[in-house]
């Protein structure tokens, strides 16, 4: 029968009159299971609780933002947009290796190791620009358009400064490998890096190094494309949605852990009961 709440009450069981009750040793042992039992259940539920409220609350986010995007989140996988910026870093080396051998030509590991670093920083910049050009629109309807261009001028401008250097000093390493400079040569023997740096600055570019400049703002430009359309246009739904799949699987194996762990308990308390006689 339901009670008032409409709710069916849990089935009991009612021992019948004149069974016998279960020995001692089964009852110590049916006592022993339900402790190790509400152990379990104690040791779980805490960090249960608190994924569940992370869980509410990213939820809740979620919908906002669903709501008032009205259509579901656009994102790449990291497995994919990760590895493939560093291919493009890598892609760098190759290209800027030779920059770096007027400095360093009796270590060419040195020289290569550089050039990645360059490659590096390079898609770094161009992930920003990326997503700040992905960004855009969303910040001009909020009122923050001066800072998204404020970012912008910073990261091409760096850009540009970064690939016109490597550019020059490429086309120097081309110079001083065709027509060798006896002042140049002296300056490379004292390791005088500052000194040769700054000379091969100040002789500009000139068809070689415009030809670098292009390959390298090439690179760059597919690694901003990469940026701009792995990521969604709203700044926050992304990583929302992102945090929503994260909870979900840390929830999953929470409970995969604590089902084990029951398991576990209930197939020894099945063994003792079998051993010492008890009915199943």
């Amino acid at each position: 029968m339901a009670n008032d709440s409409g709710a069916r009450p849990p089935l009991q069981v009612v021992p019948t009159e004149g069974s016998p009750e279960p020995p001692q040793n089964q009852r110590v042992e049916l006592a022993h299971h339900q402790r190790l039992m509400e152990v379990i259940r104690a040791q779980y539920q805490p960090r249960s609780a608190h994924l569940a409220g992370q869980q509410g609350q990213t939820m809740r986010t979620l919908g906002e933002i669903k709501d008032e995007e009205n259509r579901e989140p656009r994102y790449s996988s990291h497995f994919f947009y990760w590895p493939f910026l560093a291919l493009l870093a890598l892609c760098e080396v190759p290209v800027n290796r030779f920059s770096f051998e007027l400095f360093f030509r009796e270590s060419p590991t040195i020289a290569m190791v550089v050039a990645g670093l360059v490659g590096v920083v390079l898609m770094g910049l161009a992930h920003g620009v990326g997503t700040v050009l992905r960004h855009f629109g969303y910040n001009w309807r909020r009122g923050s358009r001066w800072v998204s261009i404020v970012w912008l001028a910073v990261f091409v401008a760096m850009i540009g400064s970064l690939v016109y250097g490597v550019s020059v000093f490429r086309q120097g390493y081309l110079t001083f490998v065709q027509q060798p400079d006896p002042t140049f040569a002296q300056m490379l023997q004292d390791q005088q890096i500052g000194r040769v740096a700054v000379t091969a600055l100040q002789g500009g570019l000139g068809a070689e190094g415009w030809i670098f400049l292009a390959l390298n703002l090439a690179i760059v430009v597919v690694g901003v494309s990469a940026a701009y359309f792995c990521h969604d246009p709203h700044p926050d739904y992304e990583k929302v949605d992102r945090e929503r799949r994260k909870l979900v699987k840390a929830i999953g194996a929470l409970e995969a852990r604590r089902g084990k762990a029951e398991a576990r308990e209930k197939d020894r308390h099945a063994r003792v009961m079998r051993r010492l006689g008890a009915v199943q």
